[in-house]
């Protein structure tokens, strides 16, 4: 049992919150619970616990035995040799590479990898997750001596090459306390691969979020999560008979788009497929006004990562035309014509924190100081909706605190009219789920 002691709930200041059983049992002033355990809120809000809606716990679990090899940590091949040369040991004695960009020193192969470093495998992720890098000893490692080093969309292939991982619950269990921290109370890991096998392996991992999965086929249940790769399409009777399938089981989809060729394909797909409720486009990182229209008319969801313009602005004005910039990210355009807008964070190939994905939907900032998308601006209390939305309906109601609903909370150390101004996870006093404190500070 616990009882929360004068905190805000929805604007309403010196209420009492009462929770047994996982669930929250009783709002009021003065309540007295003799076996409770008790926390002083301090006036501070209470807000339904965050939900990311787009994350990736087993990958971020192991950014715990990875080196950080693009920007801004590392910017240019000097700083990469070195962080290479420096790596710690490892159990198996691999260098794990994470967040490379071709910013740093163009497009890795097994003959620069090399010579930075020969004596030791090496695998360095894209920032991307599409491509991974490998010197020639990791690539005698798993048997593909020809290759020039660069293996697209190869994970599952490799992580079968590699054989049994040693245990990483510890590091599964650490980055649910990150989570924890951030006053996240459940994600939705929305990595392609899951299937039966990966589900019976989460109901072994005891964490402090509620999981929803999505997957590939063989998982049976959740969204159908399918890549795209706007150079590497599926034929379009394949893709729409995926579709299809998935919906004759009950299943939505949910389809990985970051540019506009995979956008209106799926778009175009769903028209004549027909879409059901749930059906999701992951990231819709560039959408144009003629896009837009086709998504409100085919009625889909959008989870996309506001986070990525802060993390990454920088680059993208160098990368994306001055006329795209305005679609980049969209999010008040979503809202506006009727879209349900969820976040997600995609960590780790963007930072976990969700309060900077807010912040960044509030003020769209590069890392510079620029603004990419004025228009789009979020108000606070939209951006945290993003996150207080149901696992179901990502982009639905931001969920309540009442009777009856589960207790899963997060509480802040101020009112909501003053952390409205800053939205940052500084501000998170602590996190419940299901009744238990998991985080406080």
């Amino acid at each position: 049992m616990l009882l929360i002691r004068d905190t805000e709930v929805e604007g309403y200041r010196g209420l009492d919150v009462f929770c047994d059983g996982g669930k929250i049992r009783d709002i009021g002033k003065n309540l007295v619970r003799p076996n409770a355990e008790i926390f002083e809120a301090d006036g501070g809000a209470l807000l339904p616990g965050l939900h990311d809606h787009h994350a990736h716990l087993f990958a971020l679990a192991a950014v715990r035995r990875s080196v950080r090899c693009g920007p801004p940590e590392v910017v240019d091949d000097e700083m990469l040799t070195s962080v290479l040369r420096n790596a710690g040991d490892s159990a198996d004695s691999w260098i794990r590479g994470i967040g490379y960009h071709e910013s740093v020193a163009g497009m890795l192969d097994r003959h620069t990898l090399d010579a930075m470093v020969s004596d030791r495998p090496i695998r360095i992720q894209h920032r991307s997750g599409k491509m991974w890098f490998m010197n020639s000893i990791a690539l005698q490692a798993v048997g593909m001596n020809e290759s020039n080093g660069q293996l697209f969309r190869k994970d599952d292939w490799i992580r079968e090459r590699l054989g049994p991982e040693v245990d990483h619950s510890a590091d599964v269990a650490a980055a649910s306390r990150l989570l924890a921290s951030y006053g996240v109370t459940g994600i939705t890991d929305a990595t392609a691969s899951n299937d039966a096998d990966v589900e019976r392996a989460w109901s072994d991992i005891d964490i402090s979020q509620r999981v929803r999965l999505m997957g590939n086929e063989d998982l049976g249940h959740g969204a159908l999560k399918i890549m795209l790769d706007d150079y590497a399409l599926p034929e379009i009777d394949e893709f729409q008979q995926r579709i299809g399938a998935a919906h004759e089981c009950g299943r939505p989809v949910a389809v990985h788009c970051v540019t506009r060729t995979e956008l209106v394909y799926t778009l175009s797909a769903l028209m004549e497929v027909g879409s059901l409720s749930g059906d999701r486009i992951e990231h819709a990182s560039v959408v144009d006004e003629s896009t837009l229209d086709l998504m409100q008319r085919v009625g889909v969801w959008v989870v996309t990562q506001p986070n990525f313009l802060a993390e990454r602005g920088n680059q993208y004005l160098e990368d994306v035309g001055a006329q795209q910039l305005e679609f980049l990210y969209r999010a008040k355009s979503f809202l506006d014509v009727g879209i349900p807008l969820g976040g997600g964070t995609d960590a780790p190939f963007g930072g976990a924190d969700p309060w900077a994905a807010m912040h960044a939907a509030i003020h769209r900032k590069t890392q510079s100081g620029e603004v990419i998308g004025e228009q789009e601006k979020l108000a606070p209390e939209q951006a945290l909706a993003m996150f207080t939305s149901s696992a179901e309906t990502p982009g639905g109601p931001p969920r309540r605190i009442t009777p009856g609903q589960a207790a899963d909370l997060c509480l802040l150390a101020k009112p909501w009219s003053e952390a409205r101004g800053r939205i940052s996870k500084d501000d998170v006093a602590m996190t419940v789920m299901a009744g238990t404190i998991t985080y406080r500070r």
